[in-house]
């Protein structure tokens, strides 16, 4: 049958005929999932609730103004990757907190300064072949042999010296004699084209944090689909570093300002559910009017013992103190790569196959150390959470300029030798007396 040339309105009409089937299935698959035509789960943006508050503050996220003085404002997003079913499931929220306000400082290192480096490249090849080679023509032929008897007699003879006697070789073995060399030619043989495309980023930033302190967090969970996402919405401001200057100096005058008394701090703690999405530092005046900090931390409860309920204090007391340290500094830096790769193959029947590969390599590292003076719990609390209903123990742990003094005088008092002088207690030797008794009770025979 003769085959003549094919007109561009044909081709088109062909390239539609083929594409079809491939559309249809594509619909018939969306359909079996979306029975309705519609996606059925509405979808949101995580964090969503911090953005929103953002924007009820006429905040934007980096610099911001007010009354002059320029401010950052930055939202931190984490999520839960934990079973709301195991015991893990609170301490993973707590994790899942702490992620966000690392995202959210490592975001305000890139902020600054951030060195980025791209490289692009793409490669295309093609290869046409057409008619037979002569020099080639035995060699094909051994290619296009369905058995062993059809080979050549050279390789025959190859698979001779290989398998020392023709007769060792079972027929099934020589069924399969070059089946995957012809496979893997075959389909070289189909490639008309290709174009390899890649794009590689690469991203550091590092900064040390001071200051920067959380005015809202927020946490969303979604059982029937076991999704928790969390949030923080960080504030960072010159005057933020000057506190928290002021805290690892001592130089509490900064701190102080007896016009802006405000409540006691243990009247600003947190009540009831707002415990549960409560986390991180916040910064705020007492009394006296000093700046001072309140920092939320929570661990959940393994049993029902007081031994892991002090467990689970403890934890979160430790973490709520470690808090403040790193309010006052912290180093952070990130490292992100970025790696994609399209492949696009054209073959000899028209037929146009593409492949594509993304590969995103990100790490955050966060360190802070220093003393803390001063730290108090002000108040613990145990709840059941509001998405498991499992027990969670939590603590507010404040600092404040004036309870920093007292322990710095208390450490020095303690630190200072007796002093013999000021001591009227006379000393004295005791004789010790020989002395034997004993105690019983129960033990009257009428009662045997």
């Amino acid at each position: 049958m003769k085959i003549g040339k094919i007109n561009k309105n044909t081709m088109k009409k062909l390239l539609i005929l083929l594409a079809l089937p491939c559309s249809l299935y594509a619909m018939e698959v969306f359909e079996e999932e979306f029975p309705d035509g519609e996606i059925q789960e509405e979808y949101s943006l995580d964090g969503q609730a911090c953005f929103d508050y953002i924007d009820g503050k006429g905040w934007s996220e980096g610099e911001n103004t007010r009354k002059g003085k320029s401010f950052y404002v930055g939202v931190g997003i984490g999520s839960s990757g934990a079973s709301m079913q195991q015991f893990s499931y609170i301490d993973s929220i707590q994790n899942a907190f702490i992620r966000a306000q690392m995202n959210a400082k490592t975001d305000m290192a890139e902020n600054q300064a951030k060195q980025i480096t791209s490289e692009i490249s793409n490669e295309f090849v093609q290869s046409f072949k057409e008619g037979i080679k002569p020099v080639d023509v035995v060699t094909n032929n051994d290619l296009e042999a369905q058995n062993y008897e059809d080979l050549s007699v050279y390789q025959k003879m190859k698979l001779l010296i290989h398998q020392k006697l023709d007769e060792s070789i079972s027929s099934e073995n020589k069924d399969k004699v070059g089946e995957d060399e012809r496979e893997l030619q075959q389909e070289i043989d189909d490639i008309l084209s290709q174009n390899v495309f890649r794009d590689s980023i690469e991203a550091t930033a590092s900064s040390n944090i001071r200051g920067m302190k959380v005015v809202y967090s927020n946490l969303s969970a979604k059982p029937n689909s076991n999704k928790t996402n969390v949030c923080n919405v960080v504030v960072w401001s010159e005057n933020f570093v000057k506190y928290a200057d002021a805290m690892t100096t001592g130089n509490f005058k900064v701190l102080s300002n007896p016009k802006k008394k405000k409540k006691p701090l243990k009247d600003q703690v947190k009540k009831g559910e707002a415990l549960m999405v409560t986390f991180g530092t916040f910064m705020d005046r007492d009394e006296n009017g000093d700046m001072s900090i309140l920092s939320y931390a929570q661990s959940g409860i393994k049993s029902s013992t007081s031994n892991s309920q002090q467990a689970a204090i403890r934890t979160a007391k430790l973490k709520a103190e470690r808090a403040i340290i790193q309010f006052r500094s912290e180093n952070v830096e990130v490292q992100e790569k970025i790696d994609n790769f399209e492949v696009t193959t054209e073959k000899a029947n028209g037929m146009i196959d593409t492949y594509t590969e993304e590969n995103i390599d990100r790490r955050q590292r966060a360190s802070a150390n220093g003393t803390l003076q001063g730290s108090k719990v002000i108040h613990r609390w145990v709840q059941r959470h509001p998405v498991t209903s499992r027990p969670v123990a939590g603590v507010v742990v404040s600092w404040s300029p004036s309870d920093a003094n007292f322990a710095k005088s208390m450490k020095e008092t303690l630190e200072k030798e007796p002093d013999a002088s000021g001591s009227s207690t006379e000393y004295q030797v005791i004789q010790p007396q020989e002395y034997d008794s004993g105690s019983s009770s129960g033990d009257d025979e009428d009662d045997f």
